[in-house]
């Protein structure tokens, strides 16, 4: 019988992605004006709708990567924010800034790239167990 959690390196790699963004959905509470401003100067209008959604889907992204809930959609919805942050971090600096240091999409790319392979895994963990893709998630027998 297989056990209801197995700590893997694929599970500690997905626990700790969700956990790191405890700090962006924080900051974002923190700085909501500030934000506001930032995403209406980057174009992402109306801002207040994108910043909600932001804040939304970093929090969703923490719960369900944590505890492995809708993983392989929230996966994508890791990738997908963080391709948003590297347009906009582009945007605000004018010109191609690689490293973190510097203020570039180093790290930003790094955990977009992570999201999406553990979204990838999700679905090829679902598709090995159960022989096919589920919406949501798999139907008990």
């Amino acid at each position: 019988m297989k056990p209801a959690f197995e700590l893997t390196p694929f599970a500690l790699l997905r626990i700790v992605t969700g956990l790191i963004y405890i700090p962006h959905v924080l900051f974002k509470f923190q700085a909501f004006d500030m934000l506001l401003g930032y995403f209406a100067k980057v174009g992402l209008q109306p801002a207040l709708f994108f910043l909600i959604l932001a804040m939304i889907t970093e929090t969703a992204v923490v719960i369900g990567l944590t505890f492995n809930i809708l993983t392989k959609w929230l996966g994508l919805a890791s990738t997908g924010t963080m391709m948003f942050a590297a347009y906009t971090t582009l945007f605000t600096k004018g010109e191609f800034v690689w490293t973190w240091n510097k203020g570039g999409i180093e790290y930003i790319f790094l955990l977009g790239f992570v999201s999406f392979i553990i979204a990838w895994e999700a679905w090829r963990q679902e598709k090995a167990e159960y022989g096919r893709y589920f919406f949501l998630w798999p139907k008990k027998a």
